[in-house]
């Protein structure tokens, strides 16, 4: 009597298969976000009982999450960059700058000619230009890596700070250096509370295979530093190559796996048959259509015989055009160069299409790259090797003595003859005009070390009316 105060069911619409779609496409796209975390170590790096401590305060990497993934790319892991180090296209390009950065080395130079030379023979003697070579190459694979300072007597004494003068170094205490990766290593205490201070994010001490040593003791090498959020994550090194690398480095193997595809399958042979009758036929029929296209497929080859209904048969041949695909893979090629910046000429040995005259002038350009490197994060470390070498040597630090790294680009003989003549003219008309005298234009002659010329004694006197000696005024 009274139905209208009882519960309706309510009956659910169905939804429409369109909206279950949109739904799908919706859920497909987004992505969750990104969830960082401490990057995995081999057992040991970190000792039993122990943890990675913020000085003023715990931090965890696994703190730092909702990073949208098409913003920031995960740290691959060591493992995986492990991986990629095997591949030629990686190793070319960290093998290459390793190379360029140490090839033409550098000298010593100073006021102390002698202690200059001591030097030099204790830099061929540590071998420290492969050693440095080694630490850029762990750079471009792993994101950074890092020079240990051995010192005789303090084997036990590596949590303590290394002290850069006589009493922190002993004449005769330097073993040598050695390079470490940084899988074998991971902060065991920084500064996470204080961004004011300038060792914000910066370790004080490392774990390296269980052993605290003071960051003093170490010359990290970090040539693409990240910032302070995602440091944890990246085991409080930078950016490795490999890793900027690996989706050109992707999109350049599809191509060439679909380059080499297209190439084996140029030419697509098709069949004009009556295949109503097969089709509508028996099981049979559908097997005997099976069997005549396995035997056209078998007398493909050139020597052998197409044979055809003539009357029901037609064959015909498709061929896909090859003529940009060099082009294609060129341009493709040329994309691996983007994120080192070194051009395809030297990573690979041959010019690609359409540099022309362009190569030489993009070479010097990478040159000055490379030279800039060398400035930024390497002669700062040089430097500290050199004042260790000092003390170990002598027992003090000369200020005059630095390193010097050559120029890459060096003359040819020829060009070398050409800027000497010039040279040689600029001081004649010099003389002429009485601006400097022949003593002056030979020490300059004899300091120019591209001139071929070491002069003793003094120059000749000059005739001041420019007429030979024999004749009279």
């Amino acid at each position: 009597m009274f139905d209208f105060f009882k519960k309706k069911e309510v009956v659910s619409k169905p939804i429409p298969k369109w909206s279950k779609l949109t739904s799908a496409i919706k859920n497909a796209a987004e992505h969750p976000p990104n969830f960082y975390a401490a990057p995995a170590l081999p057992a040991g790096v970190v000792p039993e009982g122990h943890d990675i401590i913020a000085m003023d305060g715990f931090c965890t990497a696994s703190q730092y999450v909702g990073l949208e993934p098409q913003f920031y790319s995960e740290f691959l892991g060591y493992q995986r960059l492990t991986q990629l180090a095997q591949s030629t296209e990686y190793r070319l390009v960290t093998e290459t700058f390793a190379q360029e950065m140490t090839r033409e080395w550098g000298e010593v130079k100073g006021d102390d000619q002698k202690r200059v030379d001591i030097l030099m023979e204790e830099f061929n003697r540590l071998d420290i230009r492969n050693l440095i070579r080694k630490h850029i190459e762990n750079d471009y694979y792993y994101g950074g890596s890092q020079l240990y300072i051995q010192i005789e007597g303090q084997e036990d004494k590596t949590d303590l700070p290394l002290l850069i003068n006589e009493k922190g170094i002993k004449k005769g205490s330097l073993k040598g250096f050695t390079v470490i990766e940084p899988v074998w290593s991971t902060p065991s205490v920084y500064n996470a509370s204080n961004p004011l201070e300038s060792d914000f994010f910066v370790p004080k001490q490392w774990w390296i295979m269980g052993k605290n040593v003071h960051q003093s003791r170490l010359l990290t090498l970090v040539m693409r530093p990240i910032g302070t959020m995602l440091r944890p994550a990246y085991n409080f090194y930078g950016m490795s190559m490999s890793q900027l690398m690996l989706p050109y480095v992707q999109r350049h193997q599809s191509i060439v796996d679909s380059v080499a595809q297209v190439i084996t399958m140029f030419s697509l042979t098709g069949l004009s048959t009556d295949m109503t009758g097969l089709l509508q036929s028996s099981e049979g029929g559908v097997n005997q259509l099976i069997e005549r296209a396995k035997s056209m497929a078998l007398m493909r080859k050139n020597d052998g015989i197409v044979m055809l209904d003539k009357s029901t048969e037609e064959f015909f041949q498709i061929n896909t055009p090859l003529t940009s695909l060099d082009t294609l893979l060129d341009k493709f090629t040329q994309m691996l160069a983007y994120p080192s910046k070194i051009p395809v000429l030297k990573i690979f040995g041959t010019p690609t299409a359409g540099l022309g005259n362009t190569s030489d002038g993009e070479i010097r350009v990478f040159y000055d790259c490379v030279s800039a490197q060398q400035e930024a994060y390497i002669l700062p470390q040089i430097k500290v090797i050199l004042d260790c070498m000092q003390l170990s040597l002598f027992g003090n630090i000369d200020e005059s003595i630095k390193f010097v790294f050559n120029p890459l680009y060096q003359l040819d003989d020829n060009e070398q003859a050409d800027v000497n003549l010039k040279k040689a003219q600029t001081a004649q008309i010099y003389i002429q005009e009485g601006v400097i005298d022949n003593e002056e234009a030979r020490q300059a002659l004899n300091d120019d070390e591209d001139s071929g010329y070491q002069l003793e004694g003094n120059a000749p006197e000059r005739d001041p009316y420019g007429e030979n000696e024999n004749e009279q005024i």
